[in-house]
């Protein structure tokens, strides 16, 4: 390691800013640490160093870091014991990075009088010409390490983000290469990579660390987004936006103002993200997926990535006092920041490969239910069908018995009172099973209505097999022909025509109303089928359609609640809808076919 010949360090705050030497060397002096953290300041700061010069050491090496003071001036003496009467200006990067001063034998005192628009942070190191060579030694030894860290790191990003193409390996790219700028811009080594002057400049060095902060927020609401914060995601979004306009604002304001406020405002971001980071990555590593030795060692990187983001960033804001650790915090980054996001990929990795699985599985379980369900519903459908066929069997033997039995008894007779009933029943029957057998043949199959030219007469006259269609009044002009498929029309309409009879009061009036209709650049005929309430009482419209729904008052009478859901679907087919409307004394069924 390399020997500082500093003995003793001592800071005066000039405020008036105008303070000369001969002034100085009259007021008192606070004792300071090595590195010198006076925060954002516009005052000139002096810096009173004591050094024990060894004999026959010859020119001693001045350094400071880092090298971002926008003016200084180094004041030191001639002779032994004497007062500092040469001065250097060290206002310039390289000077502050490396000034040769000839010092006599014994103890000396040297000057530095610093100002900065940006932070006050000031490393003052005097040198011997060996010792200045094992540090820069040792710095090339830093510089290898964490260009070996941060190249491989770099490439295998550059990997991920060409694989991946996501937002959070981009920004994780972009935070790592603003980290590798900052390191070379803040130590200097940039002079040795690229000779362009407004890089070696203290703007860029400045502006990076703007955008230093900008790229975190960016990395952070990109992770946020990843882990499904989404509420956070968008508060960080808005930070990041502001971190841009400072951006901005660096080139056209007041930059001592822009750097104070990115420093302070920045920080207190940066710690309560950490902070809910941390409160946030608690759930996930309790994760019973994940082993106990995965847990722990992410667990640890976590914590002691927050600890050394929060030290950091509160010595920048002051609260800590000293500036080592922040003046040695971007040598550490250069394994934080490989490991953190190291971590978050095999974490996401991990999760990915968790929700694949889920979503292989949760598939496998859905398609197996189908499958179930599928089979389930077949085998529903065969015994429905053998049974249905089962039971019209016997219903026809008692049908053709009950009408062989009539013959022979008196129309007035209780026997022949007793026989009718029996043939109602049975024909009660029939008519559920073939409304039942009519909607399974609707829902199985999937052949589309065949339309052709039908004669609406040809279709009226169909329903007069319906018992009890005396009662059908026929409103409007039937010798029409329409565009439909004639069995589907058919089913529809004698479906509503039986409804209406069914569930009016007895002897009352049906009316089958046929009128023209516009359909935009067609015309059509609708079909309206109107009947009285009866004692089954008003039907609720939004209902009427629904598989086997029926009114409690339908309740009393036979049927399946099937007729209506099966004429619904058949118009649908169509092309048409079934409507349904009712007024204080009617009900009204209708629906429209195109005309021929």
């Amino acid at each position: 390691m390399a020997k500082d010949l500093v003995v003793d360090r001592a800071t005066f705050e000039d405020t008036t800013g105008v303070m000369g030497l001969s002034q100085i060397q009259d007021v008192t002096f606070t004792p300071a640490l090595k590195v010198i953290n006076e925060g954002y300041s516009r005052s000139a700061v002096w810096v009173r160093l004591k050094v024990d010069v060894p004999a026959g050491s010859g020119p001693l090496a001045v350094r400071i870091r880092p090298t971002l003071l926008d003016s200084a001036t180094l004041y030191y003496p001639a002779a032994a014991g004497g007062e500092p009467e040469l001065a250097i200006d060290v206002s310039a990067r390289s000077a502050q990075k490396d000034t040769r001063i000839e010092l006599p034998p014994g103890l000396s005192t040297v000057y530095l009088r610093a100002k900065s628009i940006g932070v006050l942070l000031i490393k003052t190191e005097v040198l011997t010409h060996d010792a200045a060579i094992e540090q820069d030694l040792q710095e090339a030894l830093e510089l290898g390490a964490v260009l070996s860290i941060y190249s491989v790191m770099s490439l295998v990003m550059l990997g991920l983000v060409w694989i991946r193409r996501d937002g959070l390996t981009v920004f994780i790219f972009i935070h790592l290469l603003v980290c590798v700028v900052l390191y070379f811009f803040l130590f200097g080594f940039i002079d040795h990579l690229i000779t362009a002057d407004w890089l070696h400049g203290k703007t860029a060095t400045r502006l990076t660390i703007i955008l230093n902060v900008l790229s975190f927020l960016l990395f952070m609401q990109s992770a946020q987004g990843h882990f499904g914060w989404m509420r956070l995601q968008k508060w960080t979004r808005c930070v990041a936006a502001s971190f841009a306009c400072v951006v901005v604002l660096f080139f056209v304001a007041d930059r001592h103002l822009v750097l104070k406020w990115n420093a302070l405002f920045g920080s207190m971001v940066i710690i309560a993200l950490m902070c809910i980071f941390l409160i946030l990555t608690l759930d996930i590593y309790k994760n019973k997926t994940l082993s106990v030795s995965t847990r722990l060692i992410t667990g640890l990187l976590v914590i002691s990535f927050f600890l050394f983001v929060c030290r950091s960033m509160l010595e920048v804001v002051g609260v800590i006092e000293g500036g080592e650790f922040l003046l040695r915090s971007p040598d550490w980054r250069g394994v934080f920041i490989p490991l953190a996001i190291l971590g978050i990929q095999l974490q996401r990795d991990r999760s990915q490969s968790q929700q694949l699985l889920q979503q292989q599985i949760e598939k496998a379980v859905s398609e197996a239910q189908m499958q179930e369900q599928s089979k389930r519903l077949a085998t529903q459908a065969q015994f429905l069908a053998m049974l249905m066929h089962e039971v019209k069997t016997p219903l026809s033997i008692i049908q053709f018995a009950v009408a062989s039995m009539l013959r022979n008894r008196p129309p007035s007779s209780a026997d022949a009172q007793r026989l009718d009933n029996i043939a109602r029943a049975a024909d009660d029957l029939n008519f559920i099973i073939d409304q039942c057998m009519e909607a399974e043949k609707v829902e199985q199959s999937d052949v589309p209505a065949k339309k052709a030219p039908v004669s609406l007469s040809s279709l009226i006259s169909e329903m007069k097999q319906i018992p009890g269609y005396e009662r059908v009044t026929l409103i409007g002009f039937d010798r029409i022909m329409v565009l439909t498929d004639f069995q589907y029309a058919r089913i529809i309409l004698s479906n509503l025509v039986t409804n209406a009879l069914k569930y009016s009061w007895p002897e009352s009036s049906v009316q089958l109303t046929v009128e023209p209709v516009h359909l935009g650049s067609t015309s059509g005929m609708n079909l309206r089928v109107s009947n009285t309430i009866g004692s089954a009482g008003r039907p609720d419209p939004l209902q009427v359609f629904t598989r086997y729904y029926r009114a409690e008052g339908a309740k009393k009478q036979m049927g399946a609640g099937l007729g209506l859901w099966l004429a619904h679907q058949l118009a649908t087919k169509l092309g048409t809808e079934l409507r349904c409307t009712c007024d204080d004394e009617w009900v009204h069924f209708e629906f429209t076919l195109e005309r021929s």
